[in-house]
């Protein structure tokens, strides 16, 4: 049997940019998706310890289910077979530790776990973002969402104590180092949402609809000064919605720099300065998620705002390692008197390294 493991992810700054070829600052944490198989043979067989029935297709793909989380792996398999992968089957087991529907992109982690394991069945070796690419094509083809390539890219780019900048135009990405003595918490609302029901495409055509006035500049070219003339004849929406993208991709730069320069007063500012953007430009938090940063930033969190597409979730939050217990247990004990009817759970994660076989000593 052989071990393969995908990780989520949590994106520190950079939301809602990737999808119009903008900046992004993800980390792949140690928690995410675990395949184990035995590779060879014509189909492919899983089944997962997180979800019901057992998925049975060819190897290439060629039949996929109409719902469920098999569409994921017939829409990997039919990718990889687009690519010429040679249809080797596998049977085996998922297992996942990330919660679903949080904001720290189980599907995007399935769908590397799956392609990592069958490129390997079939000796086919895939530069990391040629796989995250491939894995990008499969969301699109397994649920039509307009996603960016963040999610799949810090599956296969992540680093122990590092996020990754990633330029989604280019792909060009570089490693930001993280501060050692604080912890990432990431605390789920409890409110779930999945992307194809969701405001998310609503959001995505809405912003479509402003991106004429930029002349064929994408928005991570354009500097916030040049907002207010640009955005002068646009409707309301539309305008909103490119305000936040514009200035968010300049909080990527500028989060970043204050890593680099450990200024994390600023990273704090920034941080709340995007979830602001995000509930009131970009319109895709819900109060849960503002109640969480809030009572984050009240029981001494560094930074935190919302993480992910939004409509539930999750936030990220930044806390000193050694206040961490403190940190999680006030934002429980708050948001538990605010939303009696929620539960919501921290994660404390540290940023990890990204997809592959585990081998040895890992496994």
């Amino acid at each position: 049997m052989r071990r393969f493991r995908a990780p989520g992810r949590a994106n520190l700054i950079g939301e809602h940019t990737d999808h119009t070829d903008g900046l992004v600052l993800p980390v792949a944490i140690d928690r995410g998706v675990t395949l184990v198989a035995e590779c060879g043979g014509e189909r492919i067989r899983l089944v997962s310890d997180d979800a019901d029935g057992e998925v049975d297709l060819p190897a290439d793909g060629s039949e996929a289910p109409v719902t469920g989380w098999g569409r994921f792996v017939a829409a990997v398999a039919a990718e990889l077979a687009a690519l010429g992968r040679p249809a080797v089957g596998l049977r085996g087991r998922l297992s996942s530790d990330l919660p679903q529907g949080a904001g720290l992109s189980s599907s995007a982690a399935l769908e590397v776990v799956l392609a990592t394991a069958l490129s390997a069945a079939a000796e086919l070796t895939l530069a990391p973002l040629e796989l995250a690419a491939l894995c990008r094509r499969a969301e699109h083809r397994a649920v039509g969402v307009p996603s960016g390539i963040m999610d799949q890219a810090a599956s296969v780019l992540g680093q122990a104590d590092h996020a990754v900048l990633l330029d989604c135009a280019s792909l060009a990405h570089e490693l930001v180092p993280l501060p050692r003595d604080h912890t990432l918490l990431v605390v789920d609302s409890g409110v779930r949402r999945q992307l194809e029901t969701s405001g998310y495409a609503t959001r995505s055509r809405e912003l479509a609809a402003a991106l004429p006035v930029l002349g064929g500049r994408r928005p991570a070219d354009v500097a916030p000064d040049e907002l207010p003339a640009l955005v002068a004849d646009l409707d309301p929406v539309p305008a909103r919605r490119l305000r936040h993208v514009v200035t968010e991709n300049q909080r990527v730069r500028e989060v970043v720099a204050a890593l680099r320069a450990d200024d994390l007063t600023r990273v704090g500012v920034l941080f709340a300065e995007g979830h602001a953007s995000l509930r009131d430009d970009y319109e895709v938090s819900v109060p849960e998620l503002d109640a969480l940063v809030e009572l984050s930033g009240a029981a001494g969190a560094t930074a935190a705002r919302m993480t992910g597409g939004g409509f539930g979730g999750a936030i990220v939050a930044l806390v000193a390692t050694e206040r961490r217990d403190d940190v999680a247990d006030a934002v429980l004990a708050g948001y538990a008197r605010r939303h009696p009817d929620r539960r919501a759970t921290v994660h404390a994660c540290r940023a990890a390294a990204g997809a592959g076989e585990v081998t040895g000593a890992q496994a």
